[in-house]
C-alpha cells in the first residue's frame, strides 16, 4: 500500500535509533523486518549512510551556555551507525554471533490432582493410570514405558510387553510391570505397593522381590527395610470404591489417606500420629460422618473447627 510505503523511512530511522539498545530478540525483529521487503533494507542503507556523513561533518561552535541565556544548546545526539552499503550484511552477522541460551525441549510432563481431586491418564501404549488425591506422576511423550510417582497413590493398569517392560520409579524404588494391575504409594519415605492382577518386581536391580495377586510390601527407603503383607486382590486400590485397607500403618497415614482422597483436613495429637493401625475403612466422602468414624476405631475423640478436623486422645 501508498501509505505503507510513505512510512517505511520512518521506519528505518527508527530501528537506527532502537539498536544501539536492543537486546537478542530486538535483533531477531530487526532481521526480519529487513527480510520481509527488500525496500526496507534500500531505506536503512540510506538511514545509515546519511548518519555516517552528519558524523564526518564539522559544525561551528555551540555559543557557550551563561546564566542569562535561557535556552541552552540541545546536546547533539548521536546515532551508532553502520558502515555505507553493508548494513544488511553487518546485522545478520552481529545477530549470527550473538551468544544464544542452548534449550532443551523436555520431553517430561507432569500430571497431578489436587487433594480431593480424581483423574485417568491414558499412555499411548495402552497403559492407564488412575491418579488419586493429591497425587503427581511424571511421564515421558519419548517414552511411554516409564513413569514415576512422585506423591500421592495411583493405581497401574499396564499393558504387558515383554520386550519393553514398564518401569515406574516411587520414592527413588523402582517396580517393573510382569503383566499387571498394582497399587502405588509414596508416603514420606515409605513406598507401598499391592498387586491385584499378574505380578510385578520390586526393587529389580536389588532384591528382585516379586509381588503376585493378593501380595503387598512396604519399603522404607530410609532404613531399606521391606515388609511383607496379603490383601484381597478385590481391595486393591480400595481408595476407588471408598475401601481402604491398613495393615500395620500408622494413624497419621491413615488421617493422610483421607486428606488426600477427600481433602478433609485432620489435625492429630501428637502421641495419636505413631499409633499403629490395622484394619479396613470404608469411607463415605463425606467428613462429618468419616472423621467420628475414623475416630471412633482408633480410641480418639474428634471436633470441627471451621474447617478443619481436630484429633485427640481420648481422655
Amino acid at each position: 500500500m501508498t501509505t505503507d510505503r510513505v512510512d517505511i523511512p520512518d521506519q528505518a530511522i527508527a530501528w537506527h535509533l532502537r539498536l544501539a539498545e536492543v537486546d537478542e530478540a530486538g535483533w531477531a525483529e530487526f532481521i526480519a523486518w529487513l527480510e520481509s521487503d527488500p525496500a526496507h533494507a534500500a531505506a536503512y542503507d540510506r538511514v545509515a549512510v546519511a548518519d555516517r556523513r552528519l558524523d564526518e561533518t564539522v559544525f561551528p561552535a555551540a555559543p557557550v551556555h551563561t546564566a542569562d541565556n535561557d535556552n541552552p544548546p540541545e546536546p547533539r545526539r548521536w546515532w551508532w551507525a553502520l558502515g555505507a552499503g553493508g548494513a544488511v550484511a553487518a546485522a545478520i552477522a552481529l545477530v549470527a554471533f550473538q551468544p544464544r541460551p542452548v534449550e532443551q525441549a523436555s520431553s517430561t510432563y507432569v500430571v497431578a490432582t489436587a487433594n480431593g481431586e480424581r483423574k485417568t491418564v491414558m499412555l499411548g501404549d495402552g497403559t492407564r493410570i488412575e491418579l488419586g488425591g493429591g497425587t503427581a506422576v511424571t511421564l515421558d511423550r519419548a517414552d511411554d514405558r516409564v513413569a514415576s510417582l512422585d506423591r500421592g497413590e495411583a493405581v497401574f493398569h499396564v499393558r504387558h510387553d515383554a520386550a519393553r517392560p514398564f518401569t515406574v520409579t516411587a520414592g527413588g524404588v523402582a517396580v517393573r510391570d510382569l503383566g499387571t494391575v498394582f497399587d502405588l504409594g509414596v508416603v514420606d519415605t515409605r513406598v507401598q505397593i499391592a498387586v491385584a492382577e499378574g505380578s510385578v518386581m520390586l526393587r529389580p536391580e536389588r532384591e528382585a522381590l516379586r509381588l503376585g495377586p493378593g501380595e503387598a510390601a512396604a519399603l522404607d527407603t530410609r532404613t531399606g527395610r521391606i515388609a511383607r503383607m496379603r490383601v484381597a486382590p478385590a481391595l486393591v486400590g480400595g481408595w476407588r470404591t471408598g475401601d481402604l485397607s491398613f495393615d500395620g500403618a500408622r494413624v497419621g497415614d491413615v488421617a493422610a489417606a483421607l486428606t488426600r482422597l477427600y481433602g478433609t483436613e485432620l489435625i492429630l495429637a501428637p502421641n495419636l500420629s505413631t499409633r499403629p493401625f490395622t484394619g479396613m475403612i470404608r469411607f463415605t466422602g463425606a467428613a462429618e460422618r468419616d472423621v467420628p468414624h475414623l475416630a471412633e476405631l482408633i480410641g480418639a475423640t474428634s471436633r470441627r473447627e471451621g474447617k478443619r478436623w481436630i484429633l485427640s486422645e481420648t481422655p
